[in-house]
């Protein structure tokens, strides 16, 4: 881990490949201050060891001579979401089934991922699985409940934002889809496993993230929509789409956008978007000489964008829980005569 943190302190790295890693480290440490306790049950303990060593494995991966700077930064990102649950994990008042389910899904995603240096149709699948994360995340992950989440990281707050603090039987099924696809992963990407077993596995994989995909729009379209003004909304929608989506499809997809200088220049990192007014966003972005650079854009211009680049059927799956908030945008906007793709005809993609 000290490893990576030292890698990703390079400037050549992007805002966002730094941040992820950051994240992942606290919510790390947090785990293993909770391994250290003697109040923690033996069989937690073992639980978070196994998933300290597996994360860390992950992220090492993502250091390998060969591994691409898309890759990189989809492995950091599924990272980052996946050791956001380890706060309701080393929860002890959570039910036993909920954090032994988790812990599985976490542990089995960042396996593949670690075989696949988060590449190809793994690395993808990895996202759509981490997404899932992001609604079974519960709220009782506070500062007032001890644990890791006295820590709590940043990653898991976000996470966690607008999932009702206890499973129901829809957050159910999601889990019990998004386990099943974790561990037909692991499997199609075992070194040890014939090539058959793996093709069985692989094909699995592919049946039943149809069907955790389903279960992740049904979960969608059961939460309350956000609490949020449309700047505030946008602000949310647009962050998680920079944390997941490649810079490379977002850069096309905003051609004509960006200020001039981005442009002839190139942008390597879209950053982060800040609410500058309730219809402004102030967009930070790492451009390809290493530069930090902002400017202002239009809310609803840069959503109209952003929903051509992810459209409605793919936006839970990708973004996860942050979907809600692009659905409000959407809402929001329509309210003026602006259509944003199929974000509201997807009902919740």
């Amino acid at each position: 881990m000290t490893a990576t943190l030292r890698a990703v302190e390079d400037p050549a790295t992007s805002p966002q490949d730094r941040g992820a890693v950051i994240d992942s480290a606290k919510a790390l440490a947090a785990a293993l201050e909770v391994i250290s306790d003697d109040n923690t049950p033996g069989k937690l303990q073992d639980r978070l060891t196994a998933l300290v060593k597996q994360t860390t494995a992950t992220l090492d991966a993502g250091q390998e001579p060969g591994v691409g700077p898309e890759d990189r930064s989809r492995l950091f990102v599924v990272v980052k979401r996946t050791t956001a649950a380890l706060d309701t994990i080393a929860d002890p008042k959570a039910p036993e089934k909920q954090g032994k389910q988790l812990a599985a899904i976490v542990k089995d995603v960042n396996y593949a991922l670690e075989q696949s240096n988060g590449a190809g149709e793994m690395g993808g699948t990895a996202i759509f699985v981490s997404s899932s994360l992001s609604f079974l995340i519960t709220l009782n992950a506070s500062s007032e409940q001890g644990g890791v989440s006295q820590g709590q990281s940043s990653a898991s707050q976000e996470a966690s934002q607008g999932v009702r603090g206890k499973y129901d039987e829809q957050q159910q099924q999601l889990a019990d889809a998004s386990e099943q696809v974790s561990r037909s992963m692991r499997r199609a990407s075992d070194p040890k496993a014939s090539s058959e077993d793996r093709a069985d596995a692989q094909r699995e994989v592919s049946e039943r993230t149809t069907h955790m995909k389903d279960e992740q729009k049904e979960s969608a379209s059961d939460q309350d929509p956000p609490d949020a003004a449309l700047g505030k909304a946008a602000e949310v929608c647009t962050n998680a789409i920079f944390g997941v989506v490649s810079d490379r499809k977002i850069s096309n997809g905003l051609k004509g956008l960006t200020p001039s200088s981005w442009d002839s220049t190139g942008v390597k990192d879209f950053w982060k978007a800040k609410e500058e007014a309730n219809d402004m966003l102030d967009v930070r972005a790492q451009l390809q000489n290493d530069e930090h650079a902002h400017g202002p854009f239009a809310v609803a211009r840069l959503i109209e964008r952003l929903a051509e680049v992810v459209p409605g059927n793919e936006l839970t799956g990708t973004i996860g829980n942050a979907a809600l908030h692009c659905a409000q945008t959407a809402s929001y906007l329509e309210e003026d005569g602006i259509t944003v793709g199929t974000w509201l005809t997807s009902a919740g993609g």
